[in-house]
C-alpha cells in the first residue's frame, strides 16, 4: 500500500472508531434503545466482511501463483465441512425437538459444527506435535 492510500485508510479507521465511540456513549446515555448500536454493529460487520473478501480476491488475482496454497487450504476446509455435515446426524426424538424448539436440520448443523471443531483441533495438535518433533530432531 502506498503512502497516500495508507493515510486515507488511517483516517477512515479513525473516523469509524470515533463514530463507534459516539454510538457507545449514546447507548449508555439512553440504554432503553440499543437499536442504533446494533445497526452500527451490523454495518461494521458487513463492511469488514466485504473489504476482507474484496482484498482477498484482489490479492489472488494479483498473484495467482502464490495464492495456490490459500486456495488449497480453503478447499480442504470446505471438504472437511462437507464431511462433518455428512457424518453428523439427528439423535433427538421428535419430542425433544419440540421441547428445545429446534429442527432436525438444526441439530444436524450443530453436530456438524462440533465435528468440524474436533477435526480442526486434531489437525492443530498434529501440526504442533509435528513441528515440535521436527525442530527437536533437526
Amino acid at each position: 500500500m502506498n503512502e497516500k492510500n495508507f493515510k486515507y485508510v488511517q483516517w477512515l479507521l479513525y473516523g469509524l472508531m470515533g463514530i463507534s465511540a459516539l454510538f457507545t456513549v449514546l447507548f449508555y446515555l439512553n440504554p432503553g434503545s440499543p437499536d442504533l448500536l446494533l445497526f452500527w454493529m451490523y454495518a461494521l460487520l458487513i463492511l469488514s466482511v466485504v473489504i476482507t473478501l474484496a482484498s482477498s480476491v484482489y490479492n489472488i488475482l494479483k498473484n495467482p501463483k502464490g495464492s495456490l496454497k490459500v486456495v488449497a487450504v480453503v478447499a480442504i476446509i470446505l471438504i472437511l465441512g462437507f464431511i462433518s455435515y455428512a457424518i453428523s446426524k439427528n439423535t433427538y426424538s421428535p419430542a425433544m425437538l419440540e421441547k428445545y424448539h429446534i429442527s432436525a436440520n438444526g441439530v444436524k448443523m450443530v453436530g456438524a459444527g462440533l465435528i468440524m471443531t474436533y477435526f480442526i483441533m486434531v489437525i492443530a495438535v498434529g501440526v504442533f506435535i509435528y513441528t515440535s518433533l521436527h525442530r527437536f530432531f533437526k
